[in-house]
């Protein structure tokens, strides 16, 4: 009972001595202010960790025209954060407590590792702290701001610990080996591939170690796998079944990125800059007793020779670009990974290393200072104070960058008049800011309220391709600008006067009509009345020919039964020279005529020459020369002769049920007919084939002007109900159906209802944005995103409970046996 007392006293004052550690070397980062980014991704990750706080949504509103939050970035880090930002009311406070908790965790999880590597007490603690306090890892928390990846590179050691038990241990701690692997793969998934390098060279070692039969380690293993995939699949399931959703880039196959990305050895080696790669003090230590690991037993032999080993490949993977070997970055998979991250492992190295280290000399002390046993405790603290404090020296060379910040008064004014605005329904848009302010822009819709058109991270943007040709296209092509900005509905436009490009996008957005409302310092603030939530399409569908060009580009059909269900997505759907295989398929263009839509029909040539199509017989009838045309509205003077060849024109016109608006004696040459909400136009005598025939433009003007007002888009007017994450409700009146360009990014998920009937929706290729075919009129018009993996959450958190209860039992059980 004394000793496990004496055991509890001494991991309490281990974790103790690692807290007031991270209070003193993080003190400025601490502080009161923003964790500093420094031009790194600070702000992205704080804004998501205050996005959870509100609540967790799959798709949210503030970022990129819409954005299914956490889809493609593993979610830990933020629910920790989060958890702290609620105790605290503040997301800045949860982010600086997550740090510390992820030291704390670092510190635990590399003594954990060399405990069942069988390293001493001391020399798991040594290590516990060199590897929490790596001066890698605080360049990974800044300058590089990557919260999650700090979070992940603090827990990484469970990975090699998960492999060792599995190896060694019985079933119970496999189920502990899963959690293990959920809990790193769930921090960031790309260490399994960093830290996977450290595993592969170590296998020689583990299976030197290994306690366990090979049916063991397999059942085991198996063991692990489910429980590791069962606790992580809210996560992992959707990210592997959605991953073409996303724009994850073969980075090492784009040339400056790879270079960009790719480290220079002097970087490596030394402390350069805040951003350089250096490894630290502790790394050349670690060294040595990697080292004298290699002059030892053969299962620390294998131990020296598996760090060693993965450490000078890591070294020459991360070269990259500056490396002897750049093609194994190109090899599949290795391709994604950006040539830095392989140096993820090394710090781990270091810190085994030093605990090494630590080991022989502790074995060395008693035969040089003798047996006293109080002489060889103060010999043996004070080398590992000694240790502690020179591996911690480099330390000082992060200095800068972990002093905490706070948000440009410019800046805040601007998004301040931008949040005071009431309206909804549209975006802000921030060109050029994303260099001169870096990810202060993804932070903007927390301090605005108001949604933007950026965020932090373009791999989950679903129209990235679109957003990134606009952000030069303010610059260079204000016509495609025009028409993007209409269509995400951006109102405001911030910009910076510090960016090299600010005169053009300022020249561009004054010809597009913004004019400036607002100005602080460098910042300036431009609006415009432009925008619209809901853009109709001019969309128009020509089945068969027509003979002269409409002023819009149309699509074309032979048959109409391929468009037949599709027909909505139209303004307008001309039938001249057609065909059809179904003769059913007039039921289709029955209901797209009641629901608002505009069609235009000439029977000749087509099947129905001499059908009756909408009460309004089809019959053929020739005419030569001067017809005896009548008309209140044309003058019939002005049409050419009726002749073909020498031969009389043949043709089709119209009796029964319509408004004659052109008449050959009692047959309708040209009228319309309305059918429930839509419009019916008859088209006889061929007279599109006509007027191209006789090159008569007053008949070819006649034609144009009749479908004028249809192929232009149709008059919409619309009333947002409520707007929130996942879901839109509108009320929208327009002149006629038609294709309706929605401003939110289109994702698989998203479903759509008018007066509560669902509709198709489909991707608007020109802008990535929601596209709906709606009827003519006053409706309602609901959008719901239906995240299909929501379910999955349950298994997760069951799969959670579960092992958290076995390994509750099993370590009850060792406590009532002790």
């Amino acid at each position: 009972m004394v000793r496990i007392e004496r055991a509890k006293l001494r991991e309490a004052l281990f974790l103790l001595s690692v807290f007031l550690l991270s209070l003193l070397i993080l003190r400025n980062f601490l502080g009161s202010g923003y964790s500093p980014s420094w031009g790194g991704d600070a702000y992205g990750h704080l804004f998501k960790i205050w996005k959870l706080m509100e609540g967790y949504s799959p798709w949210i509103e503030d970022w990129y025209g819409g954005y299914p939050l956490l889809r493609f970035y593993p979610p830990l880090a933020y629910f920790i954060g989060a958890f702290f930002g609620k105790l605290t009311s503040s997301a800045i406070l949860g982010y600086k407590l997550a740090v510390l908790f992820a030291i704390l965790a670092g510190a635990v999880s590399m003594r954990l590792l060399l405990k069942e590597l069988g390293f001493s007490d001391a020399s798991s603690y040594l290590s516990g702290v060199v590897y929490a306090f790596s001066i890698y890892h605080l360049r990974v928390l800044s300058p590089e701001g990557n919260f999650p990846r700090f979070i992940a590179l603090n827990l990484a050691p469970l990975l090699i610990l998960a492999l060792l038990h599995i190896t060694r241990r019985d079933w119970r701690y496999s189920v502990l080996s899963g959690l293990f692997l959920a809990t790193v793969g769930l921090a960031h998934h790309t260490l399994f591939v960093s830290f996977g390098l450290i595993v592969l060279f170590l296998v020689p070692y583990v299976w030197i170690t290994r306690k366990m039969g090979v049916r063991d380690i397999a059942l085991n293993t198996l063991i692990a796998g489910i429980t590791a995939l069962s606790i992580s699949s809210f996560w992992v399931l959707p990210f592997l079944l959605e991953r073409s959703n996303a724009h994850f880039l073969k980075e090492n196959s784009i040339e400056y990125l790879f270079k960009f990305q790719s480290v220079k050895l002097g970087d490596l080696l030394f402390p350069t800059s805040p951003w350089s790669f250096y490894q630290g003090i502790a790394f050349y230590l670690g060294l040595i007793g990697v080292a004298v690991l290699l002059k030892r037993r053969e299962e620390e032999k294998a131990l020296g020779a598996g760090l060693l080993g993965a450490s000078l490949m890591a070294i020459l993977l991360s070269l990259g670009y500056y490396g002897p070997v750049p093609f194994l970055n190109r090899l599949p998979l290795l391709d994604m990974i950006p040539p830095y991250r392989w140096l993820d492992g090394l710090s781990l190295v270091g810190a085994l290393g030093i605990g090494a280290l630590f080991e022989t000399l502790f074995e060395i002390i008693p035969q040089k200072i003798g047996s006293s046993s109080e002489r060889r405790k103060a010999v043996v603290g004070l080398l590992l104070a000694f240790l502690i404090v020179f591996s911690l020296s480099d330390v000082r060379f992060q200095r800068g960058s972990l002093k905490a910040e706070t948000f440009p008064g410019n800046y805040l004014a601007v998004l301040n008049y931008i949040g005071n605005d009431g309206s909804t329904g549209w975006r802000f848009y921030q060109p050029g800011l994303w260099i001169t302010q870096g990810s202060r822009v993804s932070w903007a819709p927390a301090l605005a309220r108001k949604p933007a058109l950026e965020g932090w991270y373009r791999q989950g943007d679903p129209a990235y391709p679109q957003h990134s040709y606009l952000n030069y296209a303010i610059e260079k092509d204000p016509g495609f600008a025009e028409k993007a900005l209409k269509a995400y509905s951006v109102k405001y436009v911030i910009v910076d006067e510090n960016y090299q490009g600010y005169k053009d996008i300022v020249r561009n957005l004054k010809h597009l009509g913004f004019e400036e409302v607002y100005s602080s310092g460098s910042f300036h603030l431009y609006r415009w009345k432009n925008f619209t939530f809901l853009q109709p399409k001019s969309s128009v569908l020509v089945v068969g020919s027509w003979p002269f060009g409409l002023g819009v580009s149309y699509e074309r059909a032979e048959y109409i039964d391929d468009y037949a269900d599709n027909l909505n997505e139209y303004s307008l759907v001309i039938l001249n020279a057609y065909k059809y295989r179904d003769p059913l398929v007039w039921k289709k263009l029955e209901d797209y005529v009641k629901k608002g839509g505009i069609l235009v029909l000439n029977t000749f040539p087509s099947p129905d020459a001499e059908a009756t199509r909408f009460g309004v017989k089809s019959v053929i009838v020739r005419v030569f020369g001067r017809a005896n045309l009548s008309s209140s509205i044309y003058n019939v003077s002005a049409f050419s002769n009726f002749t073909y060849e020498g031969q009389p024109w043949t043709a089709t016109a119209y009796e029964g049920d319509l408004i004659p608006l052109m008449k050959l004696g009692n047959y309708t040459v040209l009228g319309y007919k309305d059918y429930g909400s839509g419009r019916i136009y008859f088209i006889g005598l061929n007279l599109p084939y006509h007027a191209v025939y006789n090159d008569n433009k007053y008949e070819r003007d006649i034609l144009i002007e009749l479908l004028a007002n249809f192929i232009k888009p149709p008059k919409v007017s619309y009333n947002i109900i409520d707007i929130k994450d996942g879901y839109i409700k509108l009320k929208f009146n327009l002149s006629h159906a038609s294709t309706v360009i929605v401003s939110e990014n289109y994702y698989p998920h998203w479903k759509a209802y008018v007066d509560g009937k669902e509709v198709e929706i489909k991707r608007n290729k020109e802008f990535g944005l929601i596209e709906v075919a709606l009827p003519g009129g006053s409706h309602v018009l609901e959008l719901k995103f239906k995240d299909p993996f929501a379910p999955i959450r349950y298994l997760s958190l069951i799969s959670f409970i579960l092992a958290i209860f076995v390994l509750a039992s099993s370590l009850r059980r060792v406590s009532n046996r002790t």
